[in-house]
C-alpha cells in the first residue's frame, strides 16, 4: 500500500511545517533527522551527526552527484523505493526502523524523498528536530513534540483516505 498525497494536503504542505533555521546553535544537543540531499549535506558540513539522513540524489528535481558529506557519513545504509506524491510502505517502515534502532542510518530513496518528512516526525523521539529544505526559502526545522506528532498523524490519515 502506498499513501497518496491528496490535492488539498499538497497545497497545505507548501507552508513550512516548522520554523526556518537561521542559527545552527539552536540544533546543538538535539537528535536530528535530515530529509533531502542538500539538508543532509549542510547538517553534516556543520559538524552534526544526524540520527538519520534521507536522500534521493536530487536537489530541486535535478539529479546530483551524492555529496561527499553523505558518502563519508558512517551509518547503516538502507535503500527503498518511494514514488513521487506518495509514501510507500517500504519507505515508511525504513524510517520507523531507523528511528527506533541504535546507531545512525542513511536511507537512499529510489524515487522521491520529500514526503518522508511526515513519517520522520511521526517516529522521531520527542525533543528531536526534523530538518528539510523549503525550496528557494531555506532550511526548516520541525520540533518533534506531541502537538506536531498529532498534526502529522492527521495528515497521514488524510493520505490513507486518498488511496
Amino acid at each position: 500500500m502506498t499513501l497518496k498525497l491528496p490535492e488539498g494536503l499538497r497545497k497545505r504542505l507548501k507552508t513550512p511545517l516548522g520554523d526556518f533555521i537561521t542559527n545552527s546553535s539552536s540544533l546543538k544537543g538535539k537528535t536530528l533527522v535530515c530529509v533531502g540531499d542538500q539538508t543532509s549535506k549542510e547538517a553534516l558540513a556543520m559538524g552534526f551527526k544526524p540520527k538519520v539522513c534521507i536522500y534521493d540524489g536530487m536537489i530541486q528535481r535535478k539529479a546530483v552527484e551524492l555529496p561527499e558529506e553523505i558518502k563519508k557519513f558512517k551509518a547503516f545504509e538502507i535503500s527503498v523505493e518511494n514514488q513521487p506524491g506518495g509514501i510507500s510502505r517500504e519507505a515508511l517502515k525504513a524510517v520507523e526502523k531507523a528511528l527506533k534502532s541504535k546507531g545512525e542510518f542513511k536511507i537512499k530513496v529510489n524515487g522521491e524523498e520529500d514526503l518522508l518528512t511526515l513519517p520522520a516526525v511521526k517516529y522521531a523521539p520527542l525533543g528531536s528536530i526534523v530538518l528539510y529544505g523549503q525550496p528557494n526559502e531555506g532550511l526548516v526545522g520541525v520540533e518533534v513534540n506531541e502537538a506536531n506528532k498529532k498534526k502529522i498523524e492527521a495528515m497521514l490519515r488524510e493520505m490513507e483516505d486518498g488511496c
